[in-house]
């Protein structure tokens, strides 16, 4: 596993950390600034993790697949 890899699985694994509730669940007043920020960042987690582990799966296809 290289490092763009691991790094990604950690990103992915902070995101789940954060809590749900504010960030999806609670629909109590307009003003829920704490849940927007909360599932925005749990969206730029989960996109920015899948965009270098995917890119570290597509690095290793090339490497093996070298002359």
């Amino acid at each position: 596993m290289n490092k763009r890899k691991i790094l990604g699985y950690i990103l992915w694994a902070i995101a789940f950390l954060i809590p749900f509730q504010p960030a999806i669940l609670s629909t109590d007043g307009i003003h829920n600034v704490t849940g927007l920020i909360s599932f925005l960042v749990l969206l730029v987690l989960l996109f920015t993790g899948y965009f270098l582990v995917d890119g570290a799966n597509a690095a290793e296809k090339a490497a093996h697949q070298g002359h």
